[in-house]
């Protein structure tokens, strides 16, 4: 890369760091809310939990939908047309009478958001080569780590100051001023070029394309792309690992304020706990960042999942502030070493439809992080939480035993 090069990526990371901050930081201020939003509407916490179930679904199944708007109308503009809905619903998700109607408007802030951090990764995959391409994503991942972490604490602190309410207005209103900032340069769609290297000479790339170095020619149309990842001898089988992965990581996050505030802890106090995930995120992510290059792919994957393992498993054992500060701790670890190796390796593994790819995967997550917010709420209701927990760590160890050595298999 040139140093004008160089530059211009610097600025566009900084950009698509402050969005997908945004993104995350709405996506986790509604976990210390649960108990408030139950009481205030009267309805029991696992049923207040919709609201955040909800949110997962409308994320989840729009991944696809904005791949298709952005091939239409540019990655840029779908950005901008992606906040601009994000903002409007999180603002009017401050005014929902009902829980009904909160649900609805969570799941359609969900639904806005959801372009982002996939369109982040679509536009550097448009932009970077491979051997440029990872540091930029684990910046993101960086900025997504200090949005959780503050999420929490400032959702809580709000909330006893002025309301549960006034949560949602800030990252509405952040949105829009974020969408009205989007005035990045439109990228041309395909996969970056390889300049000087294979793309097999990254670990965490996937195989070389098998034409000639330069684009593969990509496919044009939505279904074509859908067809070209499911015909694809990875695409599916990567998919299917981060639906796990959604399952038992992210569908615990939500519930862990919630666990916290019926042991007694106070709102701000679980908040500042569960605050540990990002805080620790921010920390594990230049420790991944570090070893890329010099650890194979699949060697980082297996200590995510082992680290996953002992987070869940320690919440079987106990919930006491202490324990989730360190469960949440070593469940950052799994994401920043299990799932950022797993995302890299998604931008590869179909160049040619690269943006049907990153969709899908993102729609994978998500869903499964709504059935796992739904099942530990249900759970969480029947006084059966350590079980979700107890499921998770098995779900992990099965994950793990699974996807190391088909990463290994790839070369990575």
């Amino acid at each position: 890369m040139t140093r004008a090069d160089g530059e211009v990526a610097r600025g566009v990371t900084r950009y698509l760091q402050a969005v997908t901050f945004l993104s995350s930081f709405d996506r986790m201020l509604i976990a210390p809310l649960l108990p408030l939003v139950a009481a205030d509407l009267g309805v029991p916490v696992a049923v207040a939990a919709a609201a955040a179930t909800s949110y997962f679904v409308g994320y989840g199944v729009m991944q696809f939908g904005w791949g298709i708007v952005s091939d239409r109308i540019g990655r840029v503009a779908t950005m901008r047309l992606s906040l601009v809905i994000a903002g409007l619903a999180a603002c009017a998700s401050a005014l929902a009478p009902t829980l009904g109607a909160l649900v609805l408007l969570r799941a359609l802030t969900g639904a806005g958001f959801a372009a982002v951090v996939p369109g982040s990764l679509i536009y550097l995959g448009d932009t970077l080569d491979v051997r440029h391409r990872q540091r930029p994503l684990t910046d993101i991942m960086r900025a997504m780590a200090v949005g959780m972490a503050l999420a929490t604490v400032a959702a809580a602190a709000i909330a006893e100051v002025v309301d549960w309410r006034a949560t949602f207005a800030v990252p509405g209103v952040l949105a829009l001023a974020a969408a009205a900032a989007a005035v990045l340069p439109e990228p041309l769609p395909g996969p970056a070029p390889v300049r000087g290297a294979s793309a097999a000479a990254d670990p965490h790339a996937g195989p070389a394309p098998p034409s000639s170095p330069g684009r593969p020619t990509p496919v044009r149309s939505g279904a074509g792309r859908v067809r070209e990842v499911v015909r694809s001898r990875w695409g599916p089988l990567v998919c299917a690992f981060v639906f796990v992965e959604g399952i038992v990581i992210l569908g615990a996050l939500p519930l862990l304020p919630a666990v916290l505030q019926e042991g007694g802890t106070s709102v701000v106090a679980s908040g500042l706990v569960v605050a540990g995930y990002g805080a620790a995120m921010a920390l594990w992510t230049p420790a991944v960042k570090s070893l890329v290059g010099r650890v194979p792919a699949h060697v980082l994957m297996a200590v995510g999942a082992v680290l996953g393992v002992a987070g869940n498993l320690l919440l079987v054992l106990t919930t006491e502030p202490w324990s989730v500060l360190l469960a949440s701790v070593l469940l950052a670890g799994t994401w920043s070493f299990l799932h950022s190796t797993m995302q890299t390796w998604a931008t590869e593994v179909v160049p040619q439809a690269r943006a049907a790819m990153i969709s899908l995967f993102a729609t994978a997550l998500f869903l499964g992080s709504a059935i796992g917010t739904a099942a530990g709420s249900a759970l969480l209701g029947a006084d059966r939480v350590g079980l979700f927990f107890g499921l998770s760590a098995a779900g992990l160890a099965i994950l793990g035993a699974v996807v190391v050595p088909a990463r290994r298999s790839q070369g990575g």
